[in-house]
């Protein structure tokens, strides 16, 4: 496979044309390109693994450069994954905004005098049913890290309840959420194997941000300072303990939140080789770093377009053939069709019910309007469940969570249209 035909073809097919004039990507004259980026973009055309101080080299493509990337990255992902672009019809639950950990770049955590102390049992249940009724599959819940451990008011009120963790808690609305007719899809943090073998049960997929393996940003001053559970090891660890117990997974890498680009590079190789050791990683997220009033990252600068579309396509031509790559189309809600042409396969969670309760200032795109966007560049947008086609089988769901998966899946896998 040669990149000019690839190339060629990738500015004549599905406009690419006009989404790159659109956003002021230069179009590229191929034939001028440097000789070593020239192979590398082939080696990876000619799918041979890509090495990391290949990927360092595509890192360092410049604006005018950034198409010949896009084109690679594109023709891998419409080879394998055709025109088809995906998403989850979810309602968002945070069934804890406490947190131990004090990221700098976060508003999802409050102190127990901002807000309730928990998302109580009959309110979880009467959203569940409010989301079934408007065709939601998905029940994200998301929590903050282990605040039990920080804060005895909320561990006296847990234990008033009958639990002893926010996990056991998150467990125990999973399972009455599945038996409601919906699918959770548990982001907990950082967990044990005993904790993920329960979580099994009633989650047919699971999620855990690697965000960045650099321990730098740990230090005082960077984002992760005074942060337990960011501990790249700790969630390297459960992420591959979800991999021993088969739990589909998501991840995924934060840009922007004060890494480099060879430590953006590591820990895309480091997801690449958990994934290879244990095939349960469903989708990597590639998300961007979104300043909001009062964080201590409030003036930190956001991601250029440049930065996200080399994040994409480097994390699809690494990644390989069988991986999804999403945006979240909420932070990019003028840039998501742009990434679809960098390699973007799918646009997560989108809430007809719920806000994004950890980006609030970024709402939804409204589903038909999405899906309006998307057709007019030739797309094709599907609904699927939490948890992908290709890990609905008995290897990864229990027989419980299985039997309810199918039906609501026709035989392509993804949720029955209409």
């Amino acid at each position: 496979m040669f990149l000019d035909d690839v190339y060629n073809g990738f500015l004549a097919a599905n406009k690419a044309n006009e989404i790159l004039e659109t956003h002021g990507i230069p179009i590229g004259d191929i034939s001028s390109i440097d000789k070593n980026l020239r192979l590398v973009l082939e080696k990876a055309l000619n799918e041979e693994q890509i090495l990391k101080d290949e990927a360092l080299l595509l890192t360092k493509v410049s604006i005018s450069e950034v198409s010949y990337l896009m084109a690679v990255s594109n023709y891998i992902r419409k080879k394998y994954k055709g025109d088809l672009i995906t998403f989850s019809k979810n309602i968002f639950i945070p069934l804890t905004q406490l947190c131990r950990d004090q990221c700098s770049y976060c508003t999802f955590k409050i102190e127990p005098d901002e807000g309730d102390l928990l998302f109580e049992p009959e309110r979880v249940l009467d959203s569940a049913k409010k989301a079934i009724e408007l065709g939601c599959t998905e029940l994200l819940f998301v929590s903050g890290d282990r605040p039990e451990i920080k804060y005895d008011v909320y561990r006296k009120k847990l234990n008033a309840m009958g639990y002893n963790s926010t996990a056991d808690y998150m467990i125990a609305m999973s399972e009455s959420c599945l038996e409601e007719g919906i699918f959770p899809h548990s982001n907990l943090g950082i967990a044990n194997f005993d904790e993920l073998e329960r979580f099994k049960n009633s989650n047919p997929s699971m999620g855990l941000m690697l965000e960045n393996v650099s321990e730098r940003l740990m230090k005082p001053g960077e984002a992760h300072h005074k942060c337990p559970d960011k501990y790249p090891k700790a969630r390297i660890k459960t992420i591959s303990d979800a991999g021993e117990l088969n739990i589909p997974w998501t991840s995924g890498i934060l840009i922007g939140i004060g890494e480099n680009w060879e430590e953006r590079i590591d820990s895309i190789f480091e997801l690449k080789r958990i994934n290879d050791k244990y095939g349960h990683i469903q989708e990597i997220i590639i998300q961007n770093f979104s300043p909001k009033p009062g964080i201590k990252m409030e003036g930190h600068p956001v991601p250029t377009d440049l930065d996200m579309l080399k994040s994409v396509a480097i994390s699809k031509i690494v990644m390989g053939q069988k991986m999804n790559i999403q945006v979240p189309p909420n932070l990019n809600s003028t840039t998501y069709m742009l990434h679809v042409f960098a390699g973007v396969n799918d646009l997560g969670g989108v809430s007809p019910l719920t806000i994004d309760y950890v980006n609030p200032e970024s709402p939804w795109p409204q589903i038909d309007i999405m899906q309006k966007n998307i057709s007019e560049f030739g797309f094709h947008l599907r609904e699927r469940l939490p948890v992908y086609p290709n890990f609905l089988n008995k290897k990864f769901l229990n027989d419980n969570i299985y039997n309810k998966a199918i039906d609501f899946i026709d035989d392509t896998g993804y949720v029955r249209e209409n």
